[in-house]
């Protein structure tokens, strides 16, 4: 019953009086260890939570989804085999809990504690699409994504079909949340993930026609991904945590040869390091649930 035994969160605040601790069970603070790790360090929520990035998002398969599609991985008998002999535990009880159940049980845990921070910039949303195994969600950091609107304000306009746009009308959540999901357009989308507005607006360009001769497009980080995806694989197949170690930076298709996208490198490798600085030495729970306090 360890998993039940309450433990304590210590949560910092810009000063002392603004500390917060949390008690929850030992099970609850494995789980947002986990999700914090996926989606933090392996997916760059951090640079949303750190950063300049407006809004992240991440994505899960519904459960019973996921195990079907374990059960047609092609390599399953080298995987069963892996872990069975000889018996290394610690993978056979990684193996037995998808990574997608422990995504969703980590999200939900996340929205379970979200109301401890009623005034912070950060909200969570999940977006319900019909008819599919695939459940998405954001982390939106509502100063950063209204001062984009603000910035881009033609272009939503224009690509929304609406004359007037009030950003500080989505303070408020419900229409924050509204906003959201009539966001269907690649550029829009593109722009408020961060990952620049003439990138954003070429992939709108160019995303049904990628393999075209004259598509400028490529990953932003091509040099760096080759590392990046072999050190990621070792670890999967260890079965290791993510830690600082695998933080990268926000992937996007981009032009190389435009300014915004030498900028948006800079920007981002500067955010790398003060991102490892802060989280380095601290505990991955507390250090995360403390920058929701920022209002």
């Amino acid at each position: 019953m360890v998993q039940y035994w309450p433990v304590t969160v210590h949560i910092s605040g810009s000063a002392p009086e603004k500390d917060l601790s949390i008690r929850m069970p030992f099970k609850d603070k494995k789980r947002l260890d986990y999700f914090f790790r996926e989606v933090c360090f392996l997916q760059t929520w951090a640079y949303t939570l750190l950063g300049s990035k407006p809004m992240s998002t991440h994505q899960y398969r519904k459960p019973w989804a996921a195990v079907r599609s374990l059960t047609h991985h092609p390599h399953l008998k080298d995987i069963l085999l892996g872990c069975f002999w000889p018996p290394r535990f610690q993978e056979i009880r990684y193996l037995f809990t998808p990574e997608q159940l422990k995504i969703k049980l980590g999200w939900n845990t996340l929205n379970k504690y979200i109301h401890n921070f009623p005034n912070s910039r950060f909200v969570l949303h999940t977006y319900c699409f019909e008819d599919t195994e695939v459940v998405v969600f954001a982390l939106i950091d509502k100063i950063k994504f209204i001062k984009m609107i603000k910035h881009h304000r033609e272009d939503f306009q224009g690509a929304l079909q609406i004359q007037a746009i009030e950003p500080d009308a989505l303070l408020d959540n419900e229409n924050l949340y509204q906003f959201i999901k009539n966001l269907t357009h690649e550029g829009l989308i593109g722009t408020v993930l961060g990952f620049g507005r003439d990138n954003a607006w070429l992939f709108h360009k160019y995303h049904h026609k990628m393999d075209s001769k004259d598509n400028p497009m490529v990953s932003m980080w091509l040099d760096e991904e080759g590392v990046n995806l072999e050190q990621l694989n070792k670890k999967t197949l260890s079965f290791e945590p993510w830690g600082l170690s695998d933080l990268f930076y926000p992937r996007c298709a981009c032009d190389p040869q435009l300014e915004e996208t030498k900028q948006l490198k800079r920007t981002y490798q500067e955010e790398r390091e003060k991102i490892i600085h802060y989280y380095e030495g601290k505990d991955v729970v507390e250090a995360t649930l403390s920058l929701f306090i920022g209002s």
